[in-house]
């Protein structure tokens, strides 16, 4: 299905050219614009993430109207992609960090590479990993939006590790490559959970030749 193959194409293209431009747009301060939060590359993130989560809302529609079961997956998976989508643009969970947790050095002591207050996404790992396996078998009639999900959970999962240690120790240098790789991993797991959700969505308006999908 061609509309199918745009798609992946566009979500690969921009993932390698929206850092691009942003960076020589910024040049010779390459970070600038991102690296720190509340930038035009977390605001992009978060238009992607918006963009999945209107996927979710019109799958809701279109696979209750075929009748299909437990279609509630998709409004509560819908539900986080905007969450994250907020935290993306207002920096929710920074601002509590450093407004909060970090000055009063609250740690999880038995993860000593954590910085203070960084425990935060590492709990939002957690309750989307328990999410999973729901999320997982709402994609089940679609091979290619289960591998771009995967894909996405991926990117999602090296991001949050890399968020969660500690750059105290860091040169000022390093810190900026780090976080500027990390928001880079970032809107490459955005757009591969939007692929995924599209993918999903032009595979129930293509109409295919098949049964009404469940998703169990």
């Amino acid at each position: 299905m061609r509309e199918r193959r745009v798609l992946v194409a566009a979500c690969a293209v921009l993932w390698v050219l929206a850092p691009v431009a942003l960076a020589a747009a910024r040049w010779p301060t390459w970070w600038t614009w991102i690296a720190p939060e509340q930038t035009p590359m977390t605001w992009l993130q978060s238009v992607v993430l918006i963009l999945a989560s209107t996927g979710c809302l019109l799958l809701v529609v279109v696979l209750g109207r075929a009748g299909a079961p437990r279609v509630r997956i998709w409004l509560v998976f819908g539900a986080g992609l905007c969450l994250l989508a907020l935290d993306e643009r207002f920096a929710v969970h920074e601002r509590v960090r450093d407004g909060y947790l970090a000055p009063r050095d609250v740690r999880v002591p038995f993860l000593p590479w954590v910085g203070p207050g960084d425990f935060l996404i590492l709990g939002v790992a957690v309750v989307g990993l328990v999410a999973l396996p729901f999320v997982w078998r709402a994609f089940a009639p679609d091979r290619a939006a289960r591998a771009a999900l995967v894909v996405g959970v991926v990117l999602a999962a090296v991001a949050v590790g890399a968020d969660s240690i500690d750059p105290s120790r860091w040169s000022v240098g390093a810190e900026r490559l780090e976080q500027t790789l990390e928001e880079v991993v970032e809107l490459g797991s955005g757009l591969a959970l939007a692929c995924a959700v599209g993918l999903r969505l032009l595979g129930e308006l293509g109409g295919r030749q098949r049964p009404p999908v469940t998703s169990e």
